[in-house]
């Protein structure tokens, strides 16, 4: 089958490898569509701690289950059969450590997964085939489907940030992470939405959604936050990419007791400078939240088969799997949205 194998930074070669062969339990999935997300392209420009090459990226996989071996019923999610089409999730808790018996199942150290899924056909394990793989209802696109994994990000941070309706919130970062976030916070009941973005692209499509937009290079966040909200800052602000000036923004722009969540993955080794007397004196709270659990991800299936989400135009350019490279470096551009790989397969 072919593959699009990472052999470092900026260097993935489409190549020819075996085909995953089945334990008892597991099922083969023949990929349709993969979503390129900000970790793949982030991996592509400068490496990734979790990613030791030579090794397959991609997590955001939609396909068909075209083989299963006897041994596991799929328990837990609703039965999924060959030939049903499916949204797989990269990763399932244990269920069973310590940190998964206090509901932190995101955070579980035993996770089963999936390799790397820019390729043709993966290896569901029993695990995620029983935890982890949704069965695309009628009505959804198996395009629309592999935003599944990313809102399900997002949504594990809306739930730790916990605002109320009605209160205001700052977005740094109008990504497609930040712009499924945006709609997130909208869902949720937010008033007022800013979103800070230096590119005019992203801005306006975040404005088109609903949001007072920002451009950070020629306006101060923290002063507009203040004027549209009467001087008490945002309730709540979701940092969405991993830029030092972006956490300080936030951090300045939120009132006493607001909330700051580092949602985006800042690089190794990254500093940022912050004044410690905002976390006492005005008692704000900074949290971060990665991933998500099982729990998350059928909402996040279940939101995008209703249309509550809108998720219209954030799929923005789609390639074939021969065209990863160039995939990768459209994404890393920061003038699109969400890239899609394409492995063969048509809706």
């Amino acid at each position: 089958m072919k593959a699009a194998v990472y052999y470092g930074p900026r260097d993935v070669r489409v190549e020819n490898v075996s085909e995953p062969a089945l334990e008892p339990g597991e099922a083969l999935l023949k990929v349709m569509f993969c979503g390129v997300c900000g970790t793949d392209i982030k991996t592509y420009l400068r490496g990734h701690p979790m990613f030791e090459p030579p090794c397959i990226l991609g997590h955001e996989p939609v396909g068909e289950i075209v083989e299963m071996r006897p041994g596991n019923d799929a328990r837990g999610t609703g039965r999924v059969s060959v030939g049903d089409v499916v949204a797989v999730a990269p990763y399932v808790p244990c269920d069973k450590c310590r940190l998964c018996l206090k509901g932190r199942q995101e955070m579980c150290a035993s996770k089963e997964g999936i390799a790397g899924a820019f390729c043709e056909y993966i290896r569901l394990p029993g695990e995620v085939l029983a935890k982890g793989a949704c069965k695309v209802p009628g009505g959804l696109s198996p395009k629309a489907a592999c935003l599944a994994e990313p809102v399900a990000c997002c949504l594990n941070a809306v739930d730790a940030t916990s605002f109320d309706p009605g209160d205001s919130v700052l977005i740094n970062g109008a990504g497609p992470m930040g712009l499924l976030m945006l709609e997130l916070c909208k869902i949720r009941g937010a008033g007022a939405i800013f979103v800070s973005e230096p590119s005019e692209t992203r801005r306006r499509e975040a404005a088109r959604r609903g949001a007072l937009v920002i451009d950070p290079r020629v306006e101060d966040v923290r002063n507009r936050v203040n004027a549209e909200t009467g001087g008490d800052g945002a309730d709540a602000a979701f940092v969405c990419v991993g830029a030092a000036g972006a956490l300080e923004d936030a951090v300045a722009s939120v009132r006493p007791g607001g909330r700051v969540n580092l949602f985006g993955g800042f690089p190794g080794g990254s500093e940022v400078p912050l004044d410690p007397n905002a976390i006492h004196y005005r008692e704000v709270m900074l949290l971060g939240s990665f991933g998500f659990a099982p729990r998350h991800f059928h909402m996040a299936i279940r939101l995008l088969a209703s249309g509550r989400l809108d998720v219209s135009g954030l799929l923005s350019q789609e390639f074939s799997l021969d065209d990863v490279g160039l995939a990768l470096d459209t994404g890393a551009s920061g003038e699109t949205l969400k890239v899609l790989l394409r492995m063969g397969g048509d809706e």
